[in-house]
């Protein structure tokens, strides 16, 4: 029995095949162009979408001979990237992706004539000029003609299942993103509609993760060379498959995504869209559980800068980084290069060195660099903490997971135990986890994690540093 998960991406898809052992029995990846234009315009073409879905699930199967055998497939997607489709589901637009900034006189209307807070109360995620609500208003105004022939309004994880199935389905993580839908009643919101000008019968219907879409289309599996009995299960937005593909799947437990910009995902039993803290909401996976998101865009971007002004590997930068908790005790690096996080109630214009002597070399700043994306994730989980959220562990993936030295940091300034991942793949792994519990081959994701995904413990040795993080902190905030 083998399981497909697909992740379509921001700039690729990327397919993996794995067997009920969880071992991985094909994987392949296709990159698609981002198209930039002033005014803030980034856009792409949906139909490299399924394309690359296509080459994907058709190589990564290549070698399975019984594709009879290949039951179920689950996504994992890119958020928030939007198109309008005709009645034959083709595209009248390009995608305005995520990233989009056009719809900014749409987004200040709806703050005025909806409220910014009404809609994170309802969708989980405050009003941008990057929403859904923003963009199919800008089309309405902008671009009259689309707008009116357009049957749906869709994003990708829509457009992908329809294309598989013939179904068009979303789930609540991806509906939460677009800024239309009421995340407790699990249904597009009337009063946001309405100021868009559009009805519920212009958008998918919504559907639990894992749960059933349909089976392949005669043309889909003849395309992709599988079965039509093949069955596809409703995916998620890439967090929180990335979620699922680490094993962060019960309250307490907290995804550590580490890339260009690192991503605190935390699970908990309530949505905590009342406590003041603007982080983005959803609801998870994992039944009666939410997801609360934070992003802070000075993350592997940071270390990576430093990486190409020194000229150094990033083994070299470890080794030596890890000499210099002494000689780096009173340096702090605040890595605000791209801006600063969620966590903070002042706003740096830029990064900052404070305690540079010249006594201190390369490898004592890169290590300041980590510890101040450990402390910056440190003050992110102090709004959890603050809301009453008991944090159990940390469950890392990404870049700094493969860095032991990045990671041990991490641990001692959290102060929470740290599981990590070295595989690259956890977002397609998520969308196999949904497909696998979907179709019943495990009873729960709790169950699914450690055979399909899952994290190892860190060993955190040195107690001491426990104090010595505590303080380092403490001067931290204080040197703000």
């Amino acid at each position: 029995m083998y399981i497909i998960g697909t992740d379509v991406g921001t700039t690729g898809t990327k397919t993996i095949v794995i067997d009920e052992k969880g071992l991985k029995k094909g994987k392949a990846y296709r990159e698609y162009e981002l198209k930039t234009a002033p005014g803030g315009i980034v856009s792409q073409n949906a139909d490299d979408w399924w394309k690359a879905v296509a080459e994907t699930i058709r190589e990564a199967t290549a070698d399975i001979k019984d594709k009879e055998e290949i039951k179920a497939i689950g996504l994992s997607t890119q958020g928030a990237s939007m198109l309008a489709v005709d009645g034959n589901f083709e595209p009248l637009c390009e995608v305005i992706t995520w990233m989009d900034q056009r719809a900014s006189e749409e987004c200040s209307y709806l703050k005025k004539e909806v409220g910014t807070e009404y809609v994170y109360e309802k969708s989980g995620w405050k009003l941008t000029p990057a929403g859904d609500a923003s963009k199919i208003l800008w089309l309405k105004n902008k671009c009259p003609e689309v707008f009116n022939k357009a049957r749906s309004f869709v994003s990708t994880v829509e457009f992908v299942n329809y294309k598989l199935t013939g179904e068009n389905v979303t789930d609540p993580t991806n509906a939460g993103i677009r800024q239309l839908f009421d995340m407790q009643s699990n249904k597009w919101d009337a009063k946001i509609l309405d100021a868009i000008g559009i009805d519920e019968k212009r958008l998918p219907e919504i559907r639990f993760s894992g749960k059933p879409v349909g089976k392949l289309t005669k043309d889909a599996a003849k395309l992709l060379g599988l079965s039509e009995n093949t069955m596809v299960y409703n995916g998620a937005h890439d967090q929180y498959c990335a979620s699922l593909g680490t094993g962060a799947v019960s309250p307490g437990e907290m995804l550590l995504s580490t890339g260009t910009t690192w991503v605190v995902l935390g699970i908990t039993e309530k949505p905590m869209t009342d406590a003041g803290t603007s982080l983005c909401v959803s609801r998870h996976p994992s039944e009666n559980a939410y997801g609360a998101l934070a992003s802070l865009v000075a993350g592997g971007s940071t270390l990576k800068w430093f990486k190409q002004m020194v000229n150094e590997d990033f083994k070299v930068i470890d080794a030596e980084a890890e000499k210099r908790a002494e000689s780096s005790k009173n340096l702090y690096f605040y890595p605000y290069l791209t801006g600063s996080s969620i966590a903070h109630k002042i706003k740096p214009s830029g990064g900052m060195v404070k305690g540079l002597e010249i006594s201190h070399d390369k490898f004592d700043l890169a290590r300041a660099i980590m510890e101040g994306v450990a402390f910056e994730t440190s003050m992110v989980l102090d709004i959890f903490k603050s809301c009453g959220i008991n944090i159990k562990s940390l469950m890392m993936s990404g870049g700094a997971a493969k860095s032991r030295i990045w990671s041990e940091i991490a641990g001692y300034a959290t102060g929470c135990d740290i599981y990590r991942t070295s595989d690259a793949d956890v977002c397609p792994i998520g969308g196999a986890v949904l497909a696998a519990v979907g179709c019943g081959l495990f009873k729960s994701y709790k169950e699914c994690s450690g055979i399909i995904g899952g994290s190892e413990k860190l060993p955190l040795p040195d107690a001491s540093m426990y104090d010595y993080y505590a303080e380092k902190k403490a001067g931290y905030l204080k040197n703000m």
